[in-house]
């Protein structure tokens, strides 16, 4: 009876709980285990859509959301800090940044965060060489970050990989598909690929025309082919950006032509003509006596296939050297400092590059809150006591974040710091009630998975004679402590029988991931059901 009457009590209490509480997701906090238990999958799928490794996107997204326990993680599933631009029209929060009360996208649910935050990278041209380096180049990457500036840490580089390292996140760079997943892969992208119609050919060259909104990136990664290519194939510099109808070749563009000549019409460049006819700029130059940067004149005859004797007269005679001036008296080859040459090995497009240095207000223009976490070098003295002290921090939260065993540290050691990790006394489950409004296609089932309990828990807390819920509901969660000696495992599996409704746009392989089995193990459970099974139809996932 006892029992009863708390459980009446707690739940007339949620029910008293301000609208404000209400319109918030109330999370355990968590810590950077249970994050990267929970948030690696999603990690590791962004890492085969986009190329970007699974170690850096898990790193950012623990670094910038405090293991996912920030107002921006809890209130708005922005694990990344995206900020609102004049393009977003979706739902939004505001929070002191660089400015009082800015705009932050807020976000139905985690994966839409991780796919934002991918997407922010993909289409931005100062990160395009990166995905050149490949998915397990953790090190490159950070690198590469720094120097593009996503951040305005100087040591952003440095804390990222020493992140990776501690944790040992870099594990996720080579996690494999199993042939469901590929296959589902291969089929989104093929409905992508689909997008830009059909693929035409000139001079014996295959290409595409560019959709709105895209980038090289994501044309290199639907294509399956480099995104340097990208940029030889169509002799674009590496500050270029993709215009819908812009000409892309998908492989190097010729020699020759079939016709002779062309006579210049106004405002064509000699990057136009090149294609036009799909024929190699560097050849063009040459054959008509031109050099990078020189345009010809209105009505001038450029030669496709045969060196002319006199060059073309031009638009703006220009001067051309191959030595650039950097300091007085000091002259450097151009191949050797940054230039807009780009090059097969992504490390040298990286090293040519010239790094983007950003103040934290320059910065806000690119979207994202800056990087939360730092390092401490600990000074002659120092406890982890009177560090966690003056950054406001308790110690057992240090503790974690830097691995460490005990109280001891050493003059010189270098600790990270994240002020929005407060605490890290998260260990046990906490015993105080929360309020979870459910959110759309969450379930029962995945909701008992994120607290760590059973389903009949969550039922006979709130009082539910059955597994159905409604968008916007708000239920009770009170955690069950373990008893003593028992050692409760994250996500345990439930024991009872299960089932999902079909909703419009699943399948069995979307429905096998968002359960955390496979799809063969539904088709078992369900008598070998068709991938595609129809909308409202039961499906046993238990």
């Amino acid at each position: 009876m006892p029992k009863i009457l708390f459980f009446l009590f707690i739940c007339c209490q949620a029910f008293k709980v301000n609208a404000q509480l209400a319109d918030t997701t109330i999370h355990l906090k968590m810590t950077v285990d249970q994050y990267i238990e929970k948030y690696s999958s999603l990690a590791v799928d962004e890492m085969y859509r986009s190329k970007i490794p699974a170690s850096i996107t898990l790193a950012q997204g623990i670094l910038e959301s405090g293991n996912g326990n920030s107002r921006l993680a809890i209130a708005a599933n922005n694990h990344f800090g995206i900020k609102c631009k004049a393009t977003w029209t979706g739902k939004t929060v505001y929070e002191d940044d660089d400015a009082a009360q800015e705009c932050f996208r807020k976000y139905d649910a985690a994966i839409d965060s991780y796919r934002d935050h991918s997407e922010f990278l993909m289409k931005n041209i100062r990160y395009a060489f990166l995905f050149d380096l490949g998915a397990s180049d953790y090190n490159a990457w950070a690198s590469g970050l720094k120097k593009a500036g996503y951040a305005t840490n100087p040591q952003y580089a440095e804390l990222l990989v020493t992140f990776i390292d501690r944790h040992n996140l870099h594990k996720f760079d080579g996690v494999k598909l199993s042939e469901e997943e590929n296959r589902e892969l291969n089929k989104e992208k093929a409905q992508v690929v689909q997008t830009y119609g059909k693929t035409f050919t000139n001079n014996g060259v295959p290409g595409i025309i560019a959709k709105a909104n895209e980038s090289y990136v994501q044309i290199a990664n639907d294509y399956d082919i480099k995104v340097y290519q990208i940029y030889r194939n169509n002799d674009l510099s590496k500050d270029a950006v993709c215009k819908a109808g812009d000409t892309i070749y998908l492989k190097a563009k010729k020699g020759k032509s079939d016709s002779l000549y062309h006579l210049v019409k106004s405002k064509e460049t000699m990057n136009w003509i090149s294609q036009r006819y799909a024929i190699k700029l560097e050849k063009l130059l040459d054959r008509n006596l031109l050099r990078e940067g020189q345009e010809p004149a209105t009505g001038q005859k450029i030669y496709l296939n045969n060196k002319r004797e006199n060059p073309p007269i031009l638009v703006e005679p220009t001067t051309y050297t191959t030595e650039l001036l950097i300091t007085p008296g000091e002259i450097i080859k151009a191949d050797t400092l940054y230039n807009e040459k780009v090059y097969e090995d992504p490390k040298q497009n990286l090293e040519t590059t010239k790094p983007v240095e950003l103040t934290a207000q320059a910065n806000a223009k690119y979207d994202f809150k800056d990087n939360l976490s730092f390092f401490h070098t600990v000074q002659k003295g120092e406890t982890l006591y009177s560090i966690g002290k003056h950054y406001r921090i308790r110690v057992d939260a240090i503790q974690f974040l830097n691995v460490l065993t005990g109280d001891s540290i050493g003059e010189g050691q270098r600790l990270i710091i994240n002020p929005t990790i407060i605490s890290a006394d998260t260990k046990e489950p906490q015993t105080i009630p929360g309020i979870h409004k459910v959110r759309q296609g969450e379930t029962l089932f995945r909701i008992s998975k994120n607290y760590n309990l059973k389903t009949s828990d969550i039922k006979a807390t709130n009082n539910l004679t059955s597994d159905t819920i409604k968008v916007g509901q708000l239920l009770v969660i009170v955690p069950v402590e373990p008893t003593l000696g028992e050692v409760k495992t994250p996500y345990q599996e439930m024991p009872e029988t299960y089932y999902h409704i079909l909703e419009k746009g699943e399948n069995i392989y979307t429905i096998a991931k968002k359960y955390g089995i496979t799809a063969k193990k539904i088709r078992e459970l369900n008598n070998q059901i068709s991938d595609r099974p129809q909308i409202g139809k039961n499906i046993r996932i238990r």
